[in-house]
């Protein structure tokens, strides 16, 4: 399960990211960074880059490696999780459904665009229920509906009914929950989705 890709000819173990020893292998679906200044200049053109700028495009950015410059590599490292997780939120469109505030004639747009979706992914944590596809998230706030009277069974049930994956504890649900933070929990159905190691199995039952 991972939140980017790491593009480098040296060992990496880190299961947050998908490590790719050519710029061919990434996943479009997140950014990348290539370490090593003779790495990119190799796939760039050394006249197409910078030593001064480490970002290549909105997707891509390099370091150094641990040859070059081993400072460099483990700053630039300890704050991609965060670029990586910036760059997912960007990517998704959220939408909260406000029971309390929104019209009835917008939620109901809402309802109708959510039974449209072909391939949803929800989850549910405590307090909230997430429902993702084609790069919306909907959020749903459980204890608001509990606050005004509404049946939250038959609602989890509902979503559950239109879900091709309902993300629970498990091992691959486990993975998703450690690549984010408490804040970034909506971005979870999208991680599962582009970030499984199995890029042919994006539809399973996760239970």
């Amino acid at each position: 399960m991972y939140i980017g890709n790491i593009v480098t000819k040296d060992k990496i173990l880190d299961e947050k990211y998908n490590i790719c020893e050519d710029i061919t292998q990434i996943n479009e679906n997140f950014i990348t960074l290539i370490i090593g200044w003779g790495v990119v200049k190799e796939i760039y053109g050394e006249e197409n880059v910078s030593i001064l700028n480490k970002k290549i495009d909105d997707k891509t950015y390099w370091t150094f490696d641990s040859k070059e410059r081993k400072v460099d590599l483990e700053i630039d490292l300890e704050n991609f999780p965060k670029k990586c997780l910036d760059y997912i939120n960007h990517n998704l469109n959220y939408v909260f459904i406000d029971i309390l505030h929104d019209k009835p004639s917008k939620i109901k747009k809402i309802i109708k665009k959510i039974y449209s979706l072909e391939t949803v992914i929800s989850f549910f944590n405590e307090k909230m229920v997430y429902i993702f596809d084609e790069n919306l998230i909907f959020g749903l706030d459980l204890n608001i509906l509990e606050f005004v009277g509404l049946d939250i069974n038959k609602i989890k049930h509902k979503i559950i009914n239109i879900s091709e994956v309902t993300l629970r504890e498990n091992e691959i649900f486990n993975k998703c929950i450690r690549c984010v933070e408490n804040n970034n929990e909506k971005t979870i159905p999208y991680i599962y989705r582009y970030g499984t190691t199995n890029k042919d199995n994006h539809i399973s039952i996760v239970c």
